[in-house]
């Protein structure tokens, strides 16, 4: 196994009621270090029948499963004990203590599984509920949570025991609408942060925003696999097709992101929805800001937006240092023109689809925060505004 390939599943296959009803059939795959990977298809499919398998909940039929090419599942033989203190399963309705108080409900797996000292186990709970902005719940019980916290700790609590991989099975499932939301921020950032990742989800537009890679499911078999963007477009199979026009991801909507953590991992995840060798368009370039927003993480996203030749058309007040060393190190990928003189300082926003990203940054001492519009009509509006100024703006050589 490649040294940067973390849990490999080969040839596995499971049925139940002694081999009368087939769940997997022949499946294999393999999950690099700090990937994500969506599981996605029709309900039966054998999405978490396959999410349970590679935790270790399930004990496979045929085919072998590695976690870090040390610990090995089969039929006959494995390690189970050592595979799943390597591992943590999110499932779709919580399954919190009801009796115990959020901390004790996180602390519980590192204490009883893998006997870390009480301290400990408690500080590093408490950086994950600051972290998650749950710090004022640590001593709440589950009652007292809406579904969107309780999912939250439940993702925390998870994450507790420093898993090498994460796995979630449609972790929204039971939520209301207006506390999806929430969870699926938490999820972004944990992509951004390079946690190794499995998880089913119907949100196909958050797919896209976190996977590395999407695989289809259906009737136990691994039907496509790939990015979201490329399956989509190349429609090889109609039973994909059908199943994408079935499921709405187009939804109007607005959404708010708030602070540093919340910008960073909206800035990778949009970009990774971004089709390749698309061009995206914003006005009004906030110059250095932005770079201090995206602080450590802007490497990570000058790579990913290189390898998909992601090209910026920008209006900017002025260029920044900044600004011109991406301009000079790659001209292709970066026309940049200045903003007329006898033009207003419009809002900093950019355009992509049906979607406009405004991003307000105010004083130097505040929080980056993110206006996400999904609106056709808005867009185009932003769109045709953008095309008009560009006209008559001057280009930067």
């Amino acid at each position: 196994m490649a040294s940067n390939i973390i849990l490999e599943a080969k040839n596995i296959s499971k049925s139940f009621n002694n081999g009368k009803i087939p769940a997997l059939d022949d499946v294999s795959l393999s999950l690099k270090k700090g990937e994500v990977i969506c599981l996605i298809g029709p309900s039966g499919g054998g999405k978490t029948t396959l999410l349970r398998c590679l935790a270790g909940l399930e004990t496979i039929d045929k085919g072998k499963i590695k976690l870090m090419d040390k610990f090995q599942l089969s039929k006959k033989e494995g390690d189970i004990g050592q595979y799943r203190k390597n591992v943590s399963l999110v499932f779709q309705d919580y399954n919190l203590w009801p009796h115990k108080t959020v901390l004790e409900n996180i602390t519980m797996a590192p204490l009883l599984v893998q006997h870390t000292d009480k301290q400990e186990a408690e500080k590093y709970a408490l950086e994950l509920l600051e972290k998650f902005d749950l710090l004022d719940k640590k001593d709440s019980y589950p009652e007292f949570l809406s579904g969107g916290q309780k999912q939250r700790v439940a993702i925390i609590r998870a994450l507790a025991v420093k898993p090498k991989v994460l796995f979630l099975d449609e972790v929204t499932s039971a939520l209301d609408p207006l506390l999806i939301d929430s969870v699926l921020k938490l999820i972004k950032i944990l992509a951004k942060d390079g946690q190794s990742m499995i998880l089913v989800t119907h949100h196909l537009e958050f797919a896209t925003e976190v996977a590395d890679k999407i695989i289809f499911i259906n009737k136990g078999k691994i039907e496509e696999s790939g990015e979201m963007q490329k399956i989509i477009e190349e429609k090889k199979n109609p039973l994909i097709s059908d199943f994408l026009k079935s499921i709405s991801s187009h939804s109007e909507y607005v959404k708010i992101y708030r602070g540093r953590e919340e910008f960073q991992a909206f800035q990778i995840g949009i970009l990774k929805r971004f089709p390749k060798n698309s061009t995206q368009y914003v006005m009004g370039s906030s110059g250095d800001r932005w770079f201090e927003s995206m602080d450590n993480y802007y490497n990570q996203y000058e790579k990913l937006r290189f390898q998909k030749r992601i090209c910026w058309k920008m209006i900017m007040y002025n260029e920044s240092p900044l600004d011109k060393d991406v301009r000079l190190r790659n001209p292709e990928l970066n026309q940049y023109r200045l903003l007329p003189k006898n033009v207003e300082n419009p809002a900093n926003y950019y355009v992509t689809g049906d979607t406009v990203v405004i991003q307000i940054f105010g004083k130097p001492s505040d929080e980056p925060v993110i206006i996400e519009i999904q609106n056709e009509n808005v867009a185009k509006s932003y769109l045709n505004y953008f095309n008009i100024i560009w006209e008559q703006s001057t280009p930067i050589k």
